[in-house]
């Protein structure tokens, strides 16, 4: 599925996906909060242990992912690695980078 903007993934894929399978979310175990740069963009608090989503900063979290907007949008449909990107220092991660590495089947389509 192509996202139209990171905001359209984080107000209807991301809670979808979390509905529909509520204890693999919760295997992942933490709370991130992305910060999404440009257009379309926002920032956003993921809580895979709720699980649920919504708009604005994480009160407390595990681990913050700041990335574009159009990077992200790449990384959705799978034309952007995520390792790449963190190398390219298109993609920051803060916190617990090892937790950020189990977001990579929740942010693909796969199996979701």
């Amino acid at each position: 599925m192509e996202h139209t903007s990171p905001a359209q993934f984080f107000r209807d894929t991301l809670p979808e996906r979390l509905a529909r399978n509520p204890d693999r979310a919760r295997k992942i175990g933490g709370v991130f909060e992305f910060v999404i740069e440009g257009d379309g963009g926002g920032v956003w608090t993921l809580d895979t242990q709720a699980p649920q989503v919504q708009e604005g900063p994480a009160v407390k979290m595990n681990c913050r992912i700041r990335i574009g907007a159009a990077d992200f949008l790449e990384l959705l449909a799978g034309r952007l690695n995520e390792m790449a990107a963190f190398s390219a220092r298109k993609l920051k991660v803060e916190g617990n980078i090892a937790l950020s590495l189990k977001l990579r089947d929740l942010l693909g389509a796969a199996g979701w």
